[in-house]
């Protein structure tokens, strides 16, 4: 069924790179979208959307993403990156909001670290909290904002960037998790240990929107 981190420092809040209401630092070597707006790699406080790249969208702003609760070992909790939907349909505990800290994406989880976990190709979006520091993988970031931001395939567009891992931000999609949560991976396969459907897989853009 397709359905907060205290940092060990505070986020300083640079001028805004795209527009007043994205206030992002702008970071070299992610990869330049062709405006020259440029790419960053903090922001405080966000939250994530899925756009269908293949098929027309329903919702205008794409799917809201959060981060689902899967299980807790060695005193970390664990985290997919999953659709809303499915997490509220499967009845999982959810974090809607992110932050992006030099290039650590991770849920904003109350009184705790938190940050994301390294990420193969054909691997889903993952997470992990606890009451100690993290290791901080860094290898997320934001492409600026460009005239073809929105590849939904009705037109239209999305005046929010897109969220990149190891500079790549075309080959996220969603697919159905053996737990029936729709989770984001990056670059799908077949060969996935029985994580996902790669059957039920489509492409999805994933997009930040600050608040």
């Amino acid at each position: 069924m397709i359905a907060s981190s205290f940092l060990v420092a505070a986020l300083a809040l640079p001028a805004a790179i795209a527009s007043p209401a994205m206030r992002l630092r702008q970071e070299a070597g992610c990869g330049s979208g062709p405006t020259g707006l440029g790419d960053f790699n903090t922001a405080p406080n966000i939250t994530l959307t899925a756009l269908n790249t293949t098929l027309p969208n329903s919702i205008q702003n794409g799917l809201p993403l959060v981060a689902a609760f899967t299980g807790f070992s060695i005193q970390l909790s664990s985290y997919v990156l999953a659709t809303q939907a499915s997490a509220e349909a499967n009845s999982v505990s959810t974090i809607v909001d992110f932050s992006l800290d030099e290039g650590n994406l991770a849920p904003i989880v109350p009184h705790q670290f938190s940050s994301d976990v390294g990420v193969a190709s054909g691997g889903i979006l993952s997470f992990v909290s606890g009451v100690d520091n993290l290791d901080q993988p860094e290898e997320y970031c934001g492409i600026g904002i460009t005239v073809q931001a929105n590849t939904d395939p009705v037109g239209g567009g999305i005046p929010e960037p897109r969220l990149a891992l190891q500079g790549d931000e075309s080959d996220f999609a969603l697919c159905e998790s053996s737990s029936g949560l729709n989770v984001v991976v990056f670059q799908p396969a077949a060969n996935n240990s029985g994580s996902y459907d790669f059957e039920s897989c489509f492409g999805v853009d994933v997009f930040i929107f600050e608040h």
